[in-house]
């Protein structure tokens, strides 16, 4: 169930945009971008934090989407994802593709934590035990 949360999420990003895609994300939100996937780690807190975050990309690439290739329902409230991100370079026009495994918790079908991986099995593990 939670897993059917994270896609309508999604579904509304992609579709209608960030205030959408807000009604799934709680108040309480936390959102961990950690250093070995970013040269720009950071922690996004609340709706505030969210818009923060989707923005960063919409600043530097046209035609963003967020997808997940895979969405488990590891344990409950817990969820493992295969994200991938795509778009093209505002200037340059570029075919950007990141694929970013992550662990989504949730309350009540909200988002309340969201944190990446470097490698699949070390988010399935977190989702696991985490």
């Amino acid at each position: 169930m939670s897993a059917a949360a994270v896609r309508a999420m999604l579904d509304a990003l992609n579709g209608e945009g960030v205030e959408a895609a807000l009604d799934w994300f709680a108040e309480d939100f936390h959102g961990i971008v950690p250093p070995d996937l970013s040269a720009e780690p950071d922690a996004y807190r609340g709706h505030d934090g969210v818009r923060r975050y989707f923005e960063s990309f919409r600043e530097i690439v046209d035609d963003l989407r967020f997808d997940a290739d895979d969405l488990v329902d590891v344990a409950p409230g817990a969820v493992a994802a295969r994200g991938h991100i795509t778009g093209r370079g505002r200037e340059s026009g570029v075919p950007i593709e990141m694929r970013v495994p992550m662990v989504i918790r949730l309350r009540e079908d909200k988002l309340v934590e969201m944190t990446g991986y470097r490698e699949w099995e070390d988010a399935l593990a977190a989702a696991r035990y985490g």
